[in-house]
């Protein structure tokens, strides 16, 4: 599968702090990319040094083939971006700060612009200092989609949002897809949301790349084992991201579960003693969170 976006050992400080050390990471075409981690582990940097807008101190970042560093005007202009941070200059209305991004777009197209101006309720003729927290987002969505772009890297783009807004946003991107196979990296704490609309998952934990793939495969190989009467787990290969031991059980996460193991599992532990649990999104980045510094 085409790899869109491919990062290769990447490391970032500011002044003495690490942001990013020997981060890899890979994004395949079409693919919708959850970004995950918590709080200063290194998505929005990121995300930014995919943009261009900070550079890398090592490795090499490649985005539709090209170096993210030395990008072409045309390669760029496939290329959307929004961020919680963006700024807007304020005194504009919502439509001269769409036409001013227009200008840098060739393909940019009207039509699609105004019908997501209907859809996320957004008065063309507000000014940008008088809109909410919320609209700006909604704005700031369709600058970066007004083009069609081929890579999409969205930023906390919803954090702003309402529960309905959230919605109509989760169908856009939906949309985008169906309609011209956007590839989307999308960084956000909403993990419900990343959940209905990623297919790919990576966990950024204290600036490295602990944990990526499909996300469905992400789930599959990961269980949550629990062994009542503080029976001891037999070692059977078993990658534990987690243990917690009580005095009546024993509470194991492993992260490469498997029918072959889950068989000899439960070969070994009597069925009346073993609970095994399959888990969400958010309780697996919890987990991985927890755990530290992938070795």
């Amino acid at each position: 599968m085409t790899k869109v976006i491919q990062l290769t050992n990447i490391a970032k400080r500011y002044g003495a702090q690490t942001a990013l050390s020997a981060l890899n990471m890979q994004v395949p075409e079409g693919a919708v990319y959850g970004l995950l981690g918590q709080n200063g582990a290194g998505k929005s940097t990121c995300l930014r040094l995919i943009m261009g807008l900070l550079r890398a101190d090592a490795g090499q970042i490649q985005i539709l083939g090209q170096n993210a560093e030395q990008l072409s005007a045309e390669t760029r202009q496939q290329i959307g971006y929004s961020s919680e941070s963006m700024r807007v200059v304020p005194w504009l209305t919502v439509a001269q700060a769409l036409n001013y991004t227009r200008s840098f777009y060739p393909d940019w197209d009207s039509d699609y612009v105004n019908n997501w101006l209907k859809k996320l309720e957004l008065n063309p003729a507000a000014r940008v200092f008088s809109l909410s927290r919320g609209n700006r987002q909604k704005l700031g969505l369709i600058m970066a989609i007004g083009h069609r772009p081929k890579v999409l890297i969205l930023d906390e783009p919803a954090g702003g949002l309402d529960p309905i807004a959230r919605r109509i946003f989760l169908e856009s991107m939906i949309e985008l897809l169906h309609e011209s196979g956007t590839t989307i990296v999308i960084s956000s704490h909403q993990m419900q949301d990343l959940e209905r609309i990623c297919d790919h998952v990576g966990v950024i934990n204290h600036g490295r790349m602990q944990a990526e793939g499909e996300l469905e495969q992400f789930k599959l190989q990961t269980r949550r084992l629990r062994v009542m009467q503080s029976q001891p787990l037999p070692e059977l290969g078993l990658s534990v991201i987690h243990h917690l031991q009580g005095q009546q059980s024993g509470e194991w996460v492993v992260n490469n579960w498997s029918p072959e193991l889950e068989q000899r599992v439960r070969s070994s532990v009597a069925a009346e003693y073993l609970q095994v649990d399959a888990l969400s999104l958010e309780e697996i980045f919890v987990y991985h969170a927890r755990q530290g510094v992938a070795a």
